[in-house]
This record gives structure tokens, C-alpha cells and sequence, in this order.
């Protein structure tokens, strides 16, 4: 599955590459990010901190969203089918290559290789990635942190005057 995300994450670039506006930017922008969590994710054996990094940046991405949506708000979305047509054939030729020549893909391969992925998981289903986050070293670290960011949103949000000052001009 990680050799799949591979050539469509190096299609997304060439996409990145050609895209003018920017809102298709930040699109082709939250794709890659998806992609990039999805192979984050099946390279570690729990796709908990990949989530979480996916939704500080989709966060991120919302506040980009509105600033871009207020700068950009009239212009002119155009589509170049020619440029589209020849990214998505040099997508799928670099995919097709990767399967033919790569070994690696071979049926029996990658179904043994799930099967023994799925059975670690079953002998050992919590990864040491997330239990050593609450264990008792680092418990106490986590508690502090926690607390931290729960007391800066509060202190953030006490100090924003949403009444007084607009996101966007009207």
C-alpha cells in the first residue's frame, strides 16, 4: 500500500507545480497531507500520531482557507485540461512502472506481508508509540502539556474581541 501512495504523492507535486490558484493550491495541499499521513501511518504500526498531525494541519489549513478566501474571493478558477491530461498519464506510467519492475509487489509478498502484520498486531496491540506517552516517566510531562495548551486556548480566547474586529472587510 506504501509503494501505491508513492507515485500519486509525486503526481500531487507535479499537480502543485502547474496549479495558479489558490485555493486549488491549498487542495492539492490537504491531498498531499492525507497522502502523507496515510504513509506515515502504515510506516509505524499505529496511525495515531498521524492522525493527530493530520488535524493540527487541517487546523492550520482552515485559518489559510479564510485568509485566502478573503484576499482571492473573485478571481477566476481556469482549468488546463492539456497540462492535467499529460500529469495524470505521467502519474499512471511512473505507477505502472513501480509495479512491473518492483519485485517487491509481487501477490505472494505483499499477502504474506499483511497476514504477519496482522498477526504482530494481535500479539501486541497497543505499540509502544502511544503507551509511552502515559507511562509513568513521561505521565507527568504529558499532564503538563495538556494543561499548558488548555490553559493558553482559554487565555486566547478571553483576549480575542471577535465583536470588535472582523476576519474579513466587508
Amino acid at each position: 500500500m506504501l509503494l501505491f501512495t508513492i507515485p500519486f504523492m509525486i503526481g500531487i507535486s507535479f499537480f502543485f507545480i502547474q496549479a495558479t490558484h489558490p485555493l486549488s493550491m491549498g487542495l492539492l495541499l490537504l491531498i498531499q497531507t492525507v497522502l502523507i499521513a496515510i504513509s506515515g501511518g502504515l510506516l509505524s504500526h499505529s496511525f495515531w500520531i498521524s492522525y493527530i498531525m493530520f488535524l493540527i494541519f487541517l487546523g492550520a489549513m482552515l485559518v489559510l482557507f479564510i485568509y485566502v478566501a478573503s484576499l482571492a474571493a473573485n478571481e477566476q478558477f481556469n482549468f488546463n485540461i492539456s497540462q492535467t491530461s499529460i500529469t495524470v498519464f505521467l502519474t499512471l506510467l511512473l505507477l505502472i512502472t513501480m509495479f512491473f519492475l518492483d519485485p517487491i509487489l509481487s501477490a505472494e509478498t505483499v499477502k504474506s506481508e499483511t497476514s504477519s502484520h496482522w498477526l504482530s498486531y494481535l500479539q501486541n496491540p497497543l505499540p509502544s508509540t502511544t503507551s509511552s506517552l502515559y507511562e509513568i516517566p513521561s505521565s507527568q510531562f504529558t499532564l503538563f502539556i495538556i494543561s499548558y495548551l488548555l490553559l493558553a486556548l482559554i487565555i486566547i480566547v478571553k483576549i480575542m474581541n471577535v465583536k470588535s474586529k472582523p476576519l474579513r472587510p466587508y
